[in-house]
């Protein structure tokens, strides 16, 4: 009885290794074709992916397809973007703060540029913005 277990354990797994790997090759086989970004919803979902391959692969693909690189920001600039929470951040030299509505209360937060993961949500900029869409966390 235990091998059998033993057995389907075995199967099991490879098969989830084989979904595992078929998986991170469809998602390859997109990046590296990616899109210029036109609009903050052409940005993709971000891979989680070890440190090294983010900054080696998938930082470049980013800025190969239109996002700004952090060299090029401007302190105190609004910027068009992709966040889960917002479409418009302001960067302060540091992070991107932008307003966030939560519980009917409008707040300031705060996230990464994209080349500065930390494992939560980050910001990919791909435009300039104007102060009244920041205020509104609008594209207008």
């Amino acid at each position: 009885m235990e091998n059998n277990v033993d057995a389907l354990k075995l199967k099991a797994e490879s098969e989830l290794r084989r979904v595992k790997d078929e998986r991170e090759k469809r998602i390859k086989e997109y990046w590296k074709n990616i899109p210029k970004f036109n609009s903050p919803d052409d940005v993709p979902d971000l891979p989680k992916v070890n440190q090294q391959e983010w900054k080696d692969y998938y930082v470049p693909k980013l800025i190969e397809s239109g996002a700004i690189p952090k060299t090029e920001l401007i302190e105190n600039q609004s910027y068009i973007g992709n966040h889960r929470n917002a479409q418009v951040a302001k960067w302060n030299g540091q992070k991107f703060v932008y307003r966030r509505t939560k519980f009917n209360s409008v707040f300031d937060d705060e996230c990464n540029h994209f080349e500065d993961d930390d494992g939560f949500a980050l910001f990919v900029p791909i435009g300039l913005a104007t102060e009244e869409q920041y205020e509104k966390n609008s594209l207008l």
